[in-house]
């Protein structure tokens, strides 16, 4: 996704937390959160060509199950492996808990729930360099595609046993996913479907603002000149903390700009978790959101320029060879129905394209609800897991 993205939920909260005593799940890691839950919780690590080390959380069995049989076995169970978005990471897909959140619900179906933690948040670390090291900083999505999800993938086919299994991609792990695609073509042959959650490939919606930031105002150079390495939550926090007014959502001026960049969604808003969100926002490195802002401005979906990275070439999408499931949001105004449609029919020139449509019938729902939707259990998760087993039951 674009980099707005969490800067618009950055600036829907920020009051909020100001106002309120945090819950304990803000402070809660995520082996903690799960295991808290009462589901079985393992910690893997790989460790990329390039130095970074990598954790996988592992939800083995359901709650359920675990509780009435003792079983946390996941011998013999379909494996999926989910990839969170820009300043996400593994806890995006159980914060929200049991009742709603798609790692959970997915458990509790009999799924073995692999979730993936891509470079620069709290679960990542290096060899050699230092978190504050210029060095750590210097990847994008490019690097997502390239090194960390190859090493993901092969990790879970080499606990499961497996030959396959099937990816989930939200806004970023979608990105992150046809990068790889485009760079490892063979990892193929290694996964049953995608199923692609606001894909964020096309962003023309969002060329105005990132024209702003890139190019009028030059705030990523202006802030790297001054020893900022990545954009870190405190920075966003720091920001925007005066300058919102939440009381009257309808008429603050911070609400408005929000809802015309991710689409208007009041009803949805779960304000009670909201500052448990923006507590657990990871950092970003400046080269992630340069790339994205510059395939806003462009309009295509093409390599960082310049360095290791050479000449800008788009990504080869038609490399894609598996089924591919597309499920937008009507109201998304980041990842736009226009743009989503334009990806689709790509894949389905392609011959790969399993299908294309609205991820709910709820006419707002916006480019946040696919993870933090109020009502993201009933709405949008629960069908979710059918929409799963019919992949995986159709293409394993």
């Amino acid at each position: 996704m674009c980099w707005l993205n969490k800067l618009c939920f950055l600036l829907l909260v920020s009051v909020y937390c100001e106002a309120q005593t945090l819950r304990k799940e803000a402070y809660m890691t995520v082996p903690n959160l799960i295991k808290a839950a009462g589901y079985p919780i393992e910690k893997h690590r790989v460790t990329t060509p390039d130095g970074y080390i990598l954790q996988m959380h592992r939800i083995p069995a359901g709650r359920r199950s675990a509780r009435r049989t003792g079983d946390l076995s996941a011998k013999g169970k379909k494996a999926v492996l989910i990839v969170h978005g820009l300043m996400g990471h593994s806890g995006d897909f159980v914060i929200m808990g049991p009742e709603r959140s798609l790692a959970y619900l997915l458990a509790d179906a009999g799924y073995d729930v692999w979730l993936a933690n891509l470079r620069g948040n709290l679960y990542t670390s290096h060899t050699t360099l230092k978190r504050n090291d210029k060095k750590f900083w210097e990847y994008s999505f490019h690097e997502h595609g390239k090194y960390d999800l190859p090493e993901m993938i092969d990790k879970v086919l080499n606990v499961t046993g497996l030959e396959k299994i099937m990816y989930l991609g939200y806004s970023m792990g979608t990105t992150s996913f046809f990068t790889m695609m485009s760079q490892r073509p063979e990892y193929n042959q290694k996964l049953i479907a995608f199923v692609a959650l606001a894909p964020a490939v096309y962003l023309n919606n969002a060329k105005p603002i990132a024209n702003l930031f890139l190019n009028t105002m030059d705030l990523p150079n202006v802030l790297k000149a001054r020893g900022m390495l990545a954009v870190q939550p405190q920075l966003l926090q720091s920001l925007i903390a005066n300058v919102c007014n939440l009381k009257q959502p309808e008429t603050d001026l911070c609400t408005t700009f929000i809802y015309a960049l991710v689409g208007e969604d009041y009803e949805q808003n779960d304000l009670d978790m909201a500052p448990v969100y923006l507590y657990r926002i990871q950092p970003a490195s400046w080269r992630q959101l340069e790339h994205f802002g510059k395939i806003c401005l462009t309009g295509e979906f093409t390599t960082f320029s310049g360095g290791l990275y050479g000449p800008v070439k788009p990504y080869n999408i038609s490399n894609v060879k598996i089924p591919v499931s597309i499920l937008y949001g009507e109201n998304d105004q980041l990842t736009e129905k226009s743009q989503v449609m334009r990806l689709a029919d790509e894949l389905k020139a392609n011959g790969v394209l399993e299908e294309v449509r609205p991820g709910c019938s709820w006419p707002k729902f916006n480019h946040l609800d696919f993870v933090f939707a109020k009502d993201v259990g009933t709405l949008f998760n629960i069908p979710l897991v059918k929409h799963i087993d019919r992949m995986y039951n159709k293409y394993a």
